[in-house]
């Protein structure tokens, strides 16, 4: 019984002593799971998306709210790491998605979300894979309030088990998805392939041991994977592109093209092929599309397109009607037309979509020769109704059209403030005139400029002196949106040049960017910030070049130099430059349709365009600047005949790639047979005599057992060498063996002796690779 219960008690106790160790060593895992150098990949790769997330909602706003859930999911993740299992948790975080995703969808107003099918969350679910924006979705913040938390809660879960590819896993197929959307820039990819290889390769180098024998290895490995996600693309909607190669400098028109996406570029270039002829009865800037969402670096259209189904509401204030008619010279799928258009026809009965904004595009390309038809209604408002409008905005217009990314320094609106109250500017009218007045007058126009980082807008107002229109109209939203005032990005043609009384020939250099502020009662007035004349020089300039070069595409009939013009009134204009004309005798201001309350100009300008109720001796200056700054005429293909200096990202591209390719050599045994190949034929310094000597015998050896065979340990000069001429070689290394031994062991060898040895190794090293010897020769 006594040994029994002495048993059972011992029994007992190794039970209790193992129990005790089970968890001992449960909890000293559990101490370990973030100790493990694996976690330091998990970071980086959770880092990534979440940056990806947060530039979203610096954008559309939200930022604290999502970093709270986030952090929530994440400690909460680490919380239940031990508590429930694994198939549990993955029930949870697709509750919380649909759960999250339910909410965003009843969030979106009840008339957007009655469009809503089966099919059409199919098609956005693949648009999202494939270069759809995050910002271009209604309530882009409820969504990634809605989606963030989930990917973070399975990172902190299995990270929390100990499961760190896991968990990195997690973390880089979220951070895929982004890259698919083309919302996650090259170095947020960059750093989840790093994140996920330290993940991966840290997990599996477990012991010290090991590390050490396989670091360089993995070095090589990471820095393969991160040269392969900067260089390769990845996806159909353009991917990351190699970072050291030149595309080539980017016109005017193709980044003002009308994709939902505009990026705001440095240095650009006009195109002066002939897109469009366009007949109108007024002479206005031509609109193809507009901007809501300002992100920092470009502008972002929020919404889809649908099928136009009958006639558009005109503007709510006066207006006159303008039937125009446009021809196109290239295939093309834009309507340009003065604002705003309130119905369209296609070729054949085609399709014509439309977008929120009532911006207009046909399904199917126009072809050149083929015309389509648009039927706009072209604000007519008395000058003091507008000055004296209202700001009783729209709730929904005042939400979308002022938006700002909360990143936006507060000097933007300081500034605009200062200048507006410079101006006695009340009216968001008058205030849109001030501030247009004042970016004419204090930048000039230039197409060569260096793209800023950090925010446009506060980077043209403050660390610039010169743009283009796309920076001037950027910064002009902006800073109107900084006051409350609803403001919209648009872009489009400017009227191009004049052929007939009502009849324009449009090119890609007429490319052109404005806005436009919301007017209660009015609708969308336009202001055109760019100054006119060093514009419309930089223009003529290029179509002059590309015409004395022979250039195709460049004049139709009509537009072919040295021509007069007789319109009804009996007008002659002579086309001496043969430039686009238009602009030369219209004001900027009659092209964008709001009205000076001083001259009943439209946009506030007058002939010169000059800005109303702002002192016009402001603008004398940028009235007389001319096109210096554009790189020798006028946005010329050329770039000033310098090599380009290239930038931090391709140099640091280039040095990763050379860095891998040592590495890659180093591993790979390469270096090494190449230094016992080309080592002994490069020339050396002379040093003492018996330095030579034993410098000789170790090409020697290289040589030797690149042809023969290594030296083994323990293995004298003498036996090595002896050993080699049996295997067949050349009985001059002899020479070189005997040097040796006296520079060694006797210390006695001359100076001819060395110099002999140092002639015999190269002797051999040249006969061996004579394509070698005759380069170094």
């Amino acid at each position: 019984m006594n040994r029994g219960s002495s048993g059972g008690e011992t029994g007992r106790g190794a039970a209790t002593d193992g129990g005790t160790t089970r968890l001992a060593a449960a909890a000293d895992g559990g101490d370990r799971r973030f100790a493990d150098p694996a976690v330091v990949g998990v970071a980086v790769a959770a880092a990534a998306y979440l940056a990806v997330f947060f530039q979203v909602t610096n954008v559309v706003g939200g930022t604290t709210r999502v970093a709270a859930a986030v952090a929530v999911a994440g400690v909460g993740g680490i919380a239940l790491a031990r508590a429930v299992r694994e198939r549990t948790a993955l029930a949870l975080a697709l509750a919380v998605l649909v759960v999250g995703l339910s909410g965003y969808l009843f969030a979106i107003p009840e008339s957007q979300r009655a469009l809503f099918t089966v099919r059409s969350v199919a098609l956005d679910v693949l648009a999202l894979s494939t270069g759809l924006s995050v910002l271009r979705l209604a309530l882009a913040d409820v969504w990634v309030l809605a989606v963030a938390p989930v990917p973070t809660f399975l990172v902190g879960y299995f990270a929390g088990r100990g499961r760190h590819v896991a968990a990195a896993t997690a973390a880089g197929g979220t951070l895929g998805f982004l890259v698919l959307t083309g919302d996650a820039g090259r170095w947020a990819a960059v750093a989840g392939v790093v994140g996920l290889a330290l993940a991966v390769g840290l997990s599996t180098l477990s012991t010290p041991s090991r590390r050490r024998g396989h670091a360089g290895t993995f070095a090589v490995v990471v820095a393969a994977m991160v040269v392969a996600s900067a260089t390769v693309t990845v996806v159909p909607a353009g991917g990351a592109e190699p970072l050291g190669i030149d595309r080539g400098t980017a016109t005017l028109e193709s980044s003002l093209s009308g994709d939902d996406e505009l990026e705001v570029v440095g240095t650009t270039r006009l195109s002066p092929e002939v897109r469009y002829t366009i007949e109108s009865p007024v002479e206005r800037n031509w609109h193809t599309g507009a901007y809501d969402t300002y992100t920092g670096d470009g502008w972002v259209r929020t919404g889809e397109r649908s099928t136009l189904g009958g006639s558009l509401s005109a503007p709510p204030g006066p207006t006159e009607a303008a039937s125009v008619s446009i021809t196109a010279e290239t295939e093309s799928t834009a309507l340009p037309a003065p604002w705003k258009p309130v119905s369209a026809s296609a070729p054949d009965d085609g399709a014509v979509r439309i977008d929120e904004r009532g911006s207009l595009r046909l399904a199917e390309p126009l072809e050149p020769g083929d015309r389509a038809t648009v039927e706009s209604r072209v604000l007519d408002a008395d000058p003091a109704d507008l000055r004296n409008a209202s700001d009783d905005y729209p709730a929904a217009i005042e939400e979308r059209y002022t938006q700002l990314p909360e990143s936006t320094p507060d000097r933007v609106a300081e500034r605009t403030a200062e200048i507006t109250a410079a101006a006695d500017a009340d009216s968001s009218y008058e205030r849109a005139a001030a501030v247009e007045a004042y970016l004419r007058s204090k930048y000039d126009y230039s197409l060569t400029v260096e793209r800023p980082e950090g925010d446009v807008a506060d980077a043209f107002l403050f660390e610039m002196d010169a743009g283009y229109c796309v920076y001037f109209a950027t910064t002009m939203a902006a800073m109107l949106r900084s006051q409350g005032i609803p403001t919209r990005f648009e872009s489009g043609y400017t009227s191009g040049q004049r052929v007939g009384e009502d009849e324009y020939v449009v090119r890609g250099q007429n490319a052109h960017a404005w806005v436009s502020i919301y007017v209660p009662d009015h609708g969308w007035v336009a202001f055109d910030p760019t100054p006119s004349d060093p514009r419309d020089e930089a223009r003529d300039t290029r179509l002059a070049e590309a015409r004395a070069d022979g250039a195709e595409d460049v004049d139709t009939e009509a537009s072919t130099p040295n021509q007069t013009l007789e319109a009804d009134t009996g007008t002659v204009r002579p086309d001496a430059l043969g430039g686009d004309g238009g602009e030369d005798s219209t004001s900027d201001a009659d092209a964008n349709g709001s009205t000076d309350p001083a001259t009943g100009d439209a946009n506030g300008t007058n002939g010169s365009g000059n800005a109303s109720s702002v002192d016009v001796s402001r603008l004398e200056g940028a009235e007389a600047e001319g096109i210096q700054q554009t790189g020798g005429g006028g946005g010329s293909e050329g770039g000033g005949g310098l090599l380009p200096t290239p930038s931090a990202e391709t140099a640091m591209y280039w040095l990763l790639v050379a860095a891998l390719a040592v590495a890659g050599a180093r591993r790979t045994g390469v270096t090494e047979r190449a230094s016992r190949r080309i080592g002994p034929v490069l020339p050396r310094r002379r040093r003492d005599p018996a330095a030579d000597a034993e410098r000789a015998f170790a090409d020697l050896e290289r040589l030797l057992a690149g042809r023969y065979r290594e030296r083994r340990p323990g293995e004298t000069p003498r036996s090595y060498v002896d050993a080699v001429r049996t295997l067949g070689a050349d009985e001059r290394v002899e020479t070189v063996a005997a040097a040796y031994e006296r520079a060694a062991y006797a210390g006695s060898v001359t100076r001819a002796e060395a110099d002999e040895a140092r002639r015999t190794v190269r002797r051999l090293a040249l006969e061996r690779a004579p394509l070698i010897g005759r380069f170094v020769r």
